[in-house]
């Protein structure tokens, strides 16, 4: 008998219906209709929910169920791939931030390879925002939210202070602005404005990120 199949028949001698388990289990009557009718399988950490609402175990729900065991293994594959994907994106993150920041302090204008560093510290700091799976553990108390709130507080203004001689450095003189065109003028402080935006942005995410992923983890080991 099929995994779905298995939900309805205990869900029937358990007297309930499909809103009844919903309720329990916290998700939509339809998510439940999803999995009974085989359209979709619920988590791990729902399986062991469902298990405990129908007082059965989780072998029993799987019994004979060979295209669920497939679903689960092609997970378990899959977020194999995204952890060692984050261990990648994390290390290429700390190596690029920490040369972003010494091209910076060393005034090391170096053209291209500076633009290939930047480049590179953006495209990794987002492929490790969108595949770091545990941003929830990084605020489990209010206390712990505002001491992120502190640490991203400070990094941005760290990182603003760094910015700002290249910022004043570029506000236009008098002459600059009477010798210009408004358009032209408007065009180029634009472009300007975002891409030191973008600059602060990414320094701020790839440092918190570099931060707060180590502590995580030994919050963890250490609970």
């Amino acid at each position: 008998m099929r995994f779905a199949d298995n939900l309805k028949v205990v869900r029937r001698q358990k007297q309930m219906t499909q809103t009844d388990i919903a309720a329990q289990l916290h998700v939509s009557r339809q998510t439940i209709s999803s999995w009974e009718n085989g359209r979709s399988y619920p988590d791990i950490g729902m399986l062991v929910q469902i298990s405990k609402a129908y007082d059965l175990l989780i072998d029993r729900l799987l019994k004979e169920d060979l295209g669920m065991l497939e679903h689960y293994e092609a997970q378990a594959t899959s977020s194999r791939h995204q952890r060692r994907l984050v261990v990648i994106s994390y290390y290429l993150v700390v190596g690029l931030l920490f040369l972003s920041y010494l091209c910076h302090f060393m005034n090391w204008s170096v053209g291209t390879v500076l633009v290939i560093i930047n480049g590179s510290l953006i495209v990794t700091t987002v492929t490790l925002i969108m595949n770091y799976p545990y941003f929830d553990d990084w605020v489990p108390t209010k206390r712990r939210g505002w001491e992120l709130f502190g640490v991203i507080a400070m990094l941005a203004v760290l990182n603003i202070a760094l910015e700002w001689p290249v910022l004043a450095h570029q506000i236009p003189t008098t002459s600059f602005l009477n010798a210009h065109a408004g358009a032209y003028l408007a065009g180029n402080a634009s472009g300007k404005l975002v891409g030191d935006f973008l600059h602060l942005f990414i320094w701020t995410a790839a440092a918190v990120m570099a931060i707060e992923i180590p502590l995580q983890q030994a919050r963890k080991a250490a609970s």
